[in-house]
């Protein structure tokens, strides 16, 4: 065991010479996470002061398709709290106006 404990001498002593090294190279590594977490800052910093909701939160999908006899509107909105969407179904006869019944869709959603 004696061999161990020489070469584990060794290894303490010239860590302990070259500790100066080790410092600087570890102070090189906390700088370039320090810059690193600034950078990402400057990116995600903007979100984190603003006090809105975050882009694309509480956002609600609006989807028109045909079908035989008009239009179908599919409207989806987004919950992040409870981490599902809600999906509401709107049938739209083909002789009504479009723009007017899409309009009140809208309202009506805006009001949920």
């Amino acid at each position: 065991m004696k061999w161990f404990d020489r070469w584990f001498y060794k290894q303490a002593k010239k860590a302990w010479e070259n500790k100066s090294r080790y410092e600087m190279e570890e102070e090189v590594k906390q700088m370039k996470e320090r810059a690193s977490i600034k950078m990402a800052g400057l990116q995600v910093g903007t979100a984190m002061v603003e006090k809105g909701a975050p882009e694309g939160e509480g956002t609600i999908r609006f989807e028109i398709s045909s079908a035989v006899g008009g239009k179908i509107v599919t409207v989806r909105r987004s919950d992040p709290r409870k981490d599902h969407y809600d999906q509401q179904t709107y049938v739209i006869p083909s002789g009504e106006d479009l723009g007017e019944r899409v309009a009140r869709i809208i309202n009506l959603e805006q009001f949920r």
